[in-house]
């Protein structure tokens, strides 16, 4: 009788008295598997067992929530600091590990360093904080269980490869006579050694069993060539690899090979797992993930954040547009959402006269008790079926049922009385700390991490990503107990984890892994990872591995299907045959290649062939300078009447602008005649003006017009007052003087906003917001500089006046505050200019053809429509 070590598991060592201990269920189930079920094995870890003899011993394990208050209690008492939660989250990584280590805090109070003595510090009235209410920190579980055992068991711990210092504490605690340890003892994991030493001295006998020949240990040991069955496959990127991998998954199905023979491992589930599951999914795929994701990953969690952000800015348009119209609550019809859309209401109040019923959210006071805050949110989640409407989704419903825990943990103390703020703040730490499964369910193909896997065995072992950056993990340094800091308490006796020990237990952690595979290990890893370039891991390069050229994968899912056919039209009838329902994808990847390619422009490029009587439209000015700079930005706007959805103004837009300008100078200028009119013009009767205008334009409601208004105001004070704006020698005749003209045949009608009189006859004033000369239509070398709109204006005036001349047309910049262009008529360029607009429309011509320098794309909205870019060169060829 006795305890004893060995270095490997061996079936017969099992014995109906052993109670057997794994990490987690796989291994457990590795377990079950090589005993051909003759052993009864549940998945009981080292960690459950322990916490069940904590409980037994009175004591409870802080929760994280609990954890981190009685922490920053902990850091109010030992550090001066006004940022309390940011300062307990930078020492609650080297606290746990001082926990972890076993180290005697107050022998490291007196540390010389002061950086350690105030670590020490926190660390002491950290765990009085946490004995005061009977709790102990989780990571105190394997010191606090290996004190005052009650009774123990022969056991079989199983999986447990790199024991730590508490972990062998809490098994030597708990083993009975026969209890065994499987520890591995190889030379590349020192570490190992001591704890076997230690062990021996704790009665603990050690037994040779035999080695089985690890050809792949050995040769990541150097001590061997690479056996058979171990590739490398390289990929473009991210999203290739899984794909490449899951094609490879399915031929071995398709083969004959069951599920539970291949197993998929990386180091970085967080990075594969969403697109493992979409491309699984694709490809149909039993493939199931086993890492748990924060709960502000969940859509429970996105939700509960935005009902939190709502009550604390008060009803914010965008932000209360999402939470209402979040998959999780539906709570606002079409009609609601498109007149919020116009209106943007801001605040509860605006919210409610659209006939939402918000009065949950309704919280007149900033401060209520706890029990107060967490009823109300209760209630909404109730009254707003949010449990009802996640139940299509697993991972909602295990959030939810997450979620309501942590509520009933923070309601207490149900009476003390907190802030709008520190509910809001509570509530957000809740969902950044806790977590749930990314995928809950059984069956199918796992993911794992390769540490779950230790000790287990799989006929097919695929592991993705295997690149420099993702293994081995990346070292990371602790700012408050760095490696350096760590150095030096070893060196003073006190045993703490330091960078060579991490770096040791990763590379022996890859060294167990390479056992797993019996019959093929395929190591794989994308070149690209968000932008950054990848390099082979340099476990592999001891390997000796060289990448596989990997032979043509076949077909794997109907979309990739899709996308072969598609692009060679001589499939077309194999792809129907194989009802691949490609008519209409085909027909639309013709449409997109017609688009790219240098072939004349169609009807999807505006191209219609439908012929207009050009005497049958009526344009404005800005119409035929539309036209003229771009054909399809006329035929999008005028023709097929695209608009984007009405939308309240959230700032004051230049069309706005404009209009507040010309009808407020409009206003102004209704009594003056002449400049001496002008200078008798005072500040007060502009105010006058101005209050009109904004009124008719409703720029009130506008957010911030309140501090915009004196900008505009002022500026068009600085224009009154300007020589250049209404010269001694000129008279106003007339503002915004409507006009119906036939010009080289067109109907056109406009407005003309100031005509003056001077010596040499009729001036035509149009005022612009903007400080540049606006662009014309394009002349005969392709660039927008043949004006329209002043030549429009000038025949349209004298024909009104057919008794006056006509001296000059030009802009006036309300911005500058001087005229900036003064363009001059070329009858035979306008002539035709007209002759052209009456081509379009009696051809149906309308392509995508902007001026050469792509003025008219500057302010255009329909960009996405016309997707102009570099295609136009090769259509202009």
């Amino acid at each position: 009788m006795g305890k004893y070590i060995v270095s490997e598991l061996n079936p017969s060592l099992f014995k109906p008295n052993l109670q057997i201990i794994t990490p987690n269920s796989a291994i457990a189930h590795y377990i079950r598997q090589i005993t051909h079920s003759q052993v009864k094995i549940s998945h009981y870890s080292l960690e459950s067992l322990t916490q069940n003899i904590v409980r037994r011993q009175g004591w409870g394990i802080a929760s994280v929530l609990l954890s981190r208050r009685l922490l920053q209690n902990a850091v109010k008492q030992v550090i001066s600091t006004k940022d309390i939660e940011g300062t307990a989250k930078a020492f609650l990584t080297a606290i746990k590990d001082l926990f972890r280590s076993g180290i005697d805090l107050q022998q490291l109070q007196q540390n010389t360093d002061p950086r350690i003595q105030q670590l020490a510090s926190l660390a002491i009235a950290y765990q009085a904080q946490l004995r005061h209410r009977k709790r102990i920190d989780a990571a105190e579980l394997y010191w606090q269980g290996a004190i005052d055992i009650a009774y123990q068991k022969p056991y079989l711990f199983y999986g447990y490869f790199a024991p730590t210092k508490d972990e062998l504490a809490i098994v030597n605690a708990i083993a009975d006579q026969d209890s065994i340890l499987v520890l591995p003892t190889d030379d590349l994991y020192p570490q190992n050694q001591k704890s076997l030493a230690w062990l021996q001295s704790q009665g603990w006998e050690f037994r040779e069993t035999k080695r089985i020949n690890h050809k792949l240990q050995e040769c990541f040991k150097q001590k061997a060539s690479l056996p058979p069955g171990v590739s490398l496959n390289v990929f473009s990127n991210l999203e290739e690899e899984i794909r490449g991998v899951l094609t490879q998954v399915k031929i071995l199905l398709t083969q004959g090979v069951e599920a539970k023979d291949i197993v998929l491992v990386t180091n970085d589930e967080q990075l594969y797992g969403e697109t493992l599951i979409d491309v699984a999914e694709e490809y149909s795929l039993p493939v199931q993930v086993a890492y748990d994701i924060p709960l502000e990953k969940t859509r429970m969690g996105a939700w509960l954040k935005l009902l939190l952000e709502v009550l604390r800015d008060n009803f914010p348009f965008e932000t209360t547009a999402k939470l209402l119209s979040h998959p999780l609550a539906r709570y606002m019809s079409a009609e609601i959402w498109s007149t919020a859309r116009e209106i943007h209401p801001q605040g509860l109040a605006a919210w409610q006269e659209l006939e939402v019923d918000l009065s949950l959210l309704d919280l007149t006071q900033n401060s209520y008790s706890r029990e107060f805050w967490i009823e109300r949110l209760q209630d909404i989640l109730t009254t707003w079926d949010i449990l009802e409407k996640g139940k299509f989704w697993a991972r909602e419903m295990v959030a939810f049922y997450c979620i309501q825990d942590a509520l009933n943990e923070l309601s207490n103390p149900k009476e003390q009385v907190i802030s709008k703020q520190t509910f809001v703040n509570e509530i957000n730490e809740i969902l950044a700390l806790l977590t749930t499964n990314a995928q809950p369910g059984t069956g199918g193909i796992k993911l794992y991490n390769p540490t779950s896997l230790l000790g287990t065995s799989y006929p097919y072992v695929f592991f993705l990503g295997s690149a420099s950056s993702i293994l081995p993990t990346e070292i990371t340094n602790d700012t408050i107990l760095d490696f350096y800091s760590r150095k030096q308490l070893v060196k003073q006796g006190l045993e703490i984890v330091t960078a060579v020990d991490i770096a040791q237990r990763e590379t022996f952690y890859f060294y167990c892994f390479l056992n797993i595979a019996t019959q093929q290990i395929t190591f794989s890893y994308p070149e690209l990872v968000d932008r950054a370039f990848c390099l082979p891991s340099p476990y592999l390069t001891r390997l000796g591995l060289q990448p596989t050229p990997l032979d043509i994968l076949p077909l794997a899912s109907i979309e990739s299907a899709r996308q072969k056919y598609l692009r060679c039209s001589s499939l077309l009838d194999e792809a129907t045959s194989l009802s691949l329902k490609l008519p209409n994808i085909s027909k639309a990847w013709q449409v997109e290649a017609a688009r790219e390619s240098t072939t004349a422009p169609d009807e999807y490029d505006g191209v219609i062939g439908i012929a207009i009587d050009p005497q049958s439209k009526i344009f404005s000015a800005s119409q035929l300078t539309q036209l003229g700079q771009c054909p399809f930005k006329w035929f999008s706007a005028r023709l097929l009447k695209l608009k984007e959805l009405n939308e309240a103004e959230s700032d004051l837009s230049p069309a706005f602008r404009g209009s507040l300008y010309h009808r407020c100078l409009e206003l102004s200028l209704a009594q003056i005649k002449t400049a001496k009119d002008l200078a008798k013009f005072n500040r007060e009767q502009l105010v006058k003006a101005f209050e009109t205008a904004e009124k008719e334009l409703k720029l009130t409601q506008l957010a911030g017009w309140e501090a915009q208004r004196q900008e505009h105001l002022d500026l068009l004070s600085l224009n009154l007052a300007s020589i250049d704006f209404l010269p001694p020698e000129r008279e106003v005749i007339a503002t915004e003087t409507k006009f119906d003209t036939q010009w080289y045949g067109l109907e056109v009608q406009g407005q003309v906003d100031r005509i003056d009189r001077t010596d040499a006859g009729l001036a035509i004033i149009d005022y612009k917001t903007s400080s540049l000369t606006p662009p014309g239509v394009k002349d005969e070398t392709g660039k927008a500089n043949l004006d329209i709109q002043l030549a429009v204006y000038q025949d349209a005036i004298a024909e009104k006046h057919p008794a006056e001349t006509i001296d000059t047309a030009a802009y006036y910049s309300i911005t500058k505050q001087k005229t900036i262009s003064s363009p001059q008529k070329d009858p035979a360029q306008l002539s035709a200019f007209a002759e052209r607009v009456k081509s379009h429309l009696q051809q149906g011509h309308y392509p995508v053809d902007p001026d050469i320098d792509r003025k008219a794309c500057r302010y255009c909205n329909y960009d996405f429509l016309c997707r102009q870019g570099d295609r136009l060169s090769r259509k202009n060829q």
